[in-house]
C-alpha cells in the first residue's frame, strides 16, 4: 500500500508538473518552436561558456556579482550542440519556475489554505508584463529569489531530500544575483521569532544560515570588486512625484492590467498620490500587526525595488526613472513587486473572519479575465538567429561569424573551433 501511494503522489506531481509546464510555454510557443537566446544569453553565456570553457567561466562574475544559474544552465545547454542550447535553455528555464509552483503547493506551505496557493500559483502563471523575462535564463535570478524566499518562510525541512532541496535552492539563487543579500533580513526576522531573540539565535544557528551567509559576503566583495562600474552613469531623474507614478502605474495596476491599459488610462498625479500614499499606510501597517511571514513577504520586494530603482539599468545617457512609466520597460524591477503584491491581497482577503472563500472566488473572477487578456505574449523577433548558426554550423575551424540575437540590435561573434 505505501508503494501504491508513492506511485500515486510521483504520478500527480508529474501531470502537475506537465500541466503547468505546458501552459507557460503556451503563453509564447516560440520559446519551443523558435527558440532563440536573450541579450546576455548570447552574448556572455554562450560566448563564455564556447570560448572559455564551462568550468573556466562558471565562477566569473558578470555585471558587478556572481550569476551561477545562467552560466551552469548553458554549460549543461551546449553539451546538446548549439542549435540546441537555446532551446534546453528555456527548457531548465521553465522548469525552474514550476519547481517554485509545486514547492508552493507542497506539504511545506500546508499552513496556507490550498484555496489561496492555488490561487497564487495561477496569478504567477498568467501574470501581465512579463515579456522581458519570459522565459530567458539571463533573468531567472529575479524569480529564483523568490523561490528562495518561499524557503525561508516554509515549515521546516523534515526529510533529508527537503534538506537538500533547500541547500540547492540557496546556493542556486545566493550565487545569481545579489537577491541572497536583500533577504537576508528576512531570513534573520525568522530566526530572531523562532528563537525568542538574537541572543538565542545566534546560539541555535543553523548550518543554512552560515551558508547563507558565505553567500552573502561573496556577492558583496564581488559588487565592492566591480566598484559600480558596469552600471550606467546617467542621472535618475528621481523625484516623489514621479515615484508615486511608477508605483502606482508598475505595481498596483500593473499587478493586474497591461502597462499600456494603465498608462492610457491613469493618467491623474493626484489620484497616483493617493494611491501611493494608502499603498503605504496599509503595508506600514501590516508589517507592524501581522506575523512574521508577512513582514518578511512585504519586507523583501521592498528592499529589492528600492536597490532596483536606486542603480536601474534602463539608459546609458538620459535620466533613467521617466522610461520606465512606458510599457514594457523596465518589466524585470516589478516581477517580484507584483507577485508580493498580489499575495498580500490575497492575505488580507484571508484576514477575513468570514464570508473569505467566496470573496477569494470572486476575486479571482473578476481579475483573471484581464489576466487571461495578456496571456499571449508576442514571439521574438527573428532577427536572423538560425540562418547564422547554419552558418557557424558549416564554418571551418578558426572563422568568425557574427551571430544575431534578440533583442533586435544584440549579436556576439563566435570562433569556430
Amino acid at each position: 500500500m505505501y508503494s501504491v501511494r508513492n506511485f500515486e503522489k510521483l504520478a500527480f506531481w508529474i501531470m502537475a508538473f506537465s500541466f503547468m509546464f505546458l501552459l507557460m510555454a503556451a503563453r509564447r510557443p516560440d520559446v519551443i518552436f523558435n527558440a532563440q537566446p536573450w541579450a546576455e544569453d548570447g552574448a556572455v553565456w554562450i560566448k563564455g561558456i564556447y570560448t572559455k570553457g564551462f568550468f573556466n567561466s562558471l565562477f566569473l562574475p558578470q555585471d558587478g556579482y556572481f550569476q551561477t544559474i545562467p552560466r551552469l544552465t548553458y554549460g549543461i545547454a551546449l553539451c546538446f550542440g548549439i542549435a540546441k542550447a537555446a532551446l534546453v535553455s528555456n527548457v531548465i528555464s521553465i522548469s525552474l519556475r514550476v519547481f517554485f509552483l509545486m514547492f508552493l503547493l507542497s506539504r511545506r506551505f500546508s499552513f496556507i489554505d490550498i484555496k489561496f496557493r492555488i490561487a497564487a500559483v495561477i496569478y504567477f502563471i498568467l501574470m501581465p508584463n512579463v515579456s522581458e523575462g519570459f522565459v530567458n535564463i539571463t533573468n531567472v535570478h529575479w524569480y529564483i529569489s523568490m523561490y528562495l524566499l518561499s524557503v525561508i518562510i516554509a515549515t521546516p525541512p523534515k526529510s533529508f531530500y527537503d534538506k537538500i532541496h533547500d541547500f540547492t535552492v540557496l546556493i542556486l539563487c545566493g550565487l545569481s544575483g545579489p537577491f541572497v543579500i536583500f533577504l537576508a533580513p528576512s531570513l534573520i526576522i525568522r530566526r530572531y521569532v523562532e528563537n525568542g531573540g538574537i541572543i538565542n539565535a545566534i546560539k541555535s544557528i543553523k548550518i543554512f544560515d552560515i551558508v547563507m551567509a558565505f553567500c552573502c559576503i561573496i556577492q558583496i566583495v564581488s559588487i565592492l570588486n566591480a566598484g559600480g562600474g558596469s552600471r550606467s552613469p546617467a542621472p535618475l531623474g528621481a523625484s516623489l512625484e514621479l515615484l508615486s507614478e511608477i508605483i502606482t502605474r508598475k505595481l498596483v495596476f500593473g499587478t493586474f492590467f497591461d502597462n499600456t491599459f494603465s498608462i492610457l488610462t491613469l493618467s491623474s498625479l493626484f489620484f497616483s498620490k493617493v494611491i501611493f500614499v494608502a499603498l503605504v499606510l496599509l503595508i506600514a501597517y501590516s508589517l507592524f500587526t501581522s506575523s512574521w511571514r508577512v513582514s518578511t513577504i512585504a519586507l523583501f520586494p521592498i528592499i529589492m525595488l528600492a536597490f532596483a530603482l536606486a542603480k536601474p539599468m534602463i539608459d546609458m545617457t538620459q535620466p533613467q526613472w521617466p522610461p520606465i512609466l512606458n510599457p514594457g520597460v523596465g518589466e524585470r524591477y516589478f516581477f517580484i513587486t507584483n507577485f508580493c503584491f498580489f499575495i498580500f491581497i490575497l492575505f488580507l482577503i484571508n484576514k477575513l473572519k468570514t464570508y473569505k472563500n467566496i470573496v477569494l472566488m470572486l476575486f479571482m473572477a473578476l481579475i483573471t479575465p484581464a489576466l487571461l487578456i495578456s496571456f499571449n505574449i508576442p514571439k521574438l523577433a527573428d532577427v536572423g538567429y538560425r540562418e547564422d548558426i547554419l552558418k557557424f554550423q558549416n564554418a571551418p575551424s578558426g572563422e568568425s561569424v557574427n551571430i544575431r540575437i534578440n533583442p533586435p540590435g544584440w549579436s556576439f561573434d563566435l570562433i569556430k573551433k
